[in-house]
């Protein structure tokens, strides 16, 4: 390609890409047996761009996923750096997918400079594909519900299976009016070592693992059933069941993931008239609480303050993968 089209295609020097966090919704551990989840993208997003002298190494899932598109599409003879400040606070992830949401965002980056357009379909299903990829060369146990969420925006159901590519089929879900809140329960969790210890109670005891995967797979679809009827009280009731049935996984297991703090929000979501669960594999991070209306939600909000529980101001259904206008700060830098 002739070097002066190349630059115009590959847009300015200081131009970023951006990609959103995520909530899981329902369907943590089981999504891995290949019961359908849903996620939801957020409005908090990872920022990338190309490396100045003066910018950090971007992390290890967002430099695989540009490596994956170098692979498919010829070097670049650059490198990038990520932005993932909105996801996190006071130094502390915060569990909404930071580093699928830097390997989304890089792996945009990456295409848009070979000239590709992620704003098509098929631009975002490349860029899924090689974050996808990326992001499993660095942690290879999760579902990929997190860069999917990433990659397409909105909210989704997701699901493990042989029929779509990668093993992976995904649907634009419509999320009924209810009120979400988020609480940081002020501990990191470390997702790939509570799977590790659920992995080795499945190979221990696999007729107790596979009695409670399969009761986290019918409340699961519960959730789907009610959310495509718009049934708020079935799933507000499915919420709460899924949370219970991830407690009993982490005792099976021997491995926290309903903490105390986890169980304590959920208590209280409870008696506002609503339910709470852990968003992501538990322990730690944010717990995602669902009302049937302002008034709970109003009651649980007073509550958390009462506790000293950190409310996060997050909306569901954000934009998937973008660019983003130039970033002035980027010149500055080099």
């Amino acid at each position: 390609m002739p070097r002066k089209l190349r630059a115009v295609l590959s847009g300015p020097p200081n131009m970023r890409v951006s990609a959103p966090g995520k909530l899981m919704i329902m369907g943590e551990y089981a999504v891995l047996e290949g019961i359908p989840a849903v996620v939801a993208a957020v409005d908090r997003r990872a920022y990338a761009r190309l490396r100045g002298a003066n910018d950090p190494e971007a992390p290890a899932e967002a430099r695989a996923a540009y490596a994956r598109v170098e692979q498919a599409c010829g070097s670049l003879g650059t490198r990038p750096t990520v932005d993932v400040s909105d996801l996190r606070a006071q130094g502390s992830k915060l569990g909404l997918g930071s580093s699928a949401a830097a390997a989304a965002a890089t792996a945009g980056l990456a295409f848009i400079q070979h000239g590709r357009d992620i704003a098509t379909l098929e631009g975002r299903h490349a860029v899924f594909e090689a974050a996808l990829q990326g992001h499993r060369d660095i942690a290879p146990q999760g579902s990929g519900a997190d860069v999917a969420a990433s990659v397409y925006g909105g909210v989704i159901r997701f699901q493990k299976t042989s029929r779509g590519p990668q093993g992976i089929e995904t649907a634009p879900l419509a999320w009924p009016g209810l009120r979400v809140q988020v609480v940081w329960t002020g501990q990191e969790a470390r997702t790939s070592s509570f799977l590790e210890r659920v992995s080795v109670l499945a190979s221990a005891q696999p007729a107790r693992y596979q009695s409670l995967i399969d009761t986290m797979g019918a409340q699961a679809e519960r959730f789907l059933r009610a959310v495509q009827v718009v049934d708020v009280p079935e799933i507000v009731a499915a919420t709460h069941a899924y949370g219970e049935a991830m407690g009993e996984l982490g005792v099976a297991a021997d491995v926290p993931i309903i903490t105390d703090t986890l169980r304590a929000v959920a208590d209280l979501a409870r008696a506002a008239g609503g339910a709470a669960k852990p968003s992501g594999a538990g322990g730690g991070d944010v717990a995602l609480a669902l009302f049937p209306d302002t008034l709970s939600e109003e009651r649980f909000r007073h509550m958390c303050q009462e506790h000293n529980f950190a409310l996060l101001l997050i909306e569901l259904g954000a934009s998937g993968v973008r660019v983003e206008a130039a970033d002035p700060s980027h010149e500055a830098s080099r």
